[in-house]
């Protein structure tokens, strides 16, 4: 099972949401409007979902491998 690192460029990210519709239960937006993600790794596939929704290319998935 690939593992990911997430980041979010939050000088990119407009808070449009696509990410929490895309995966809930890693990304929320924030106070104040931009996007969060509430781990670094993970195993969860939808991440790349996620990083294809995002309108303004603000979350960047890279497949790291696992331990």
């Amino acid at each position: 099972m690939p593992l990911y690192r997430v980041t979010i460029d939050r000088s990119l990210c407009s808070g449009f949401g696509s990410c929490v519709d895309a995966s809930p239960e890693l990304f929320a937006i924030d106070g104040s409007g931009i996007a969060t993600i509430a781990v670094a790794e993970t195993s969860d596939a939808r991440v790349l979902d996620a990083a294809d929704s995002c309108p303004m290319g603000a979350i960047r998935v890279e497949e790291v491998s696992a331990a």
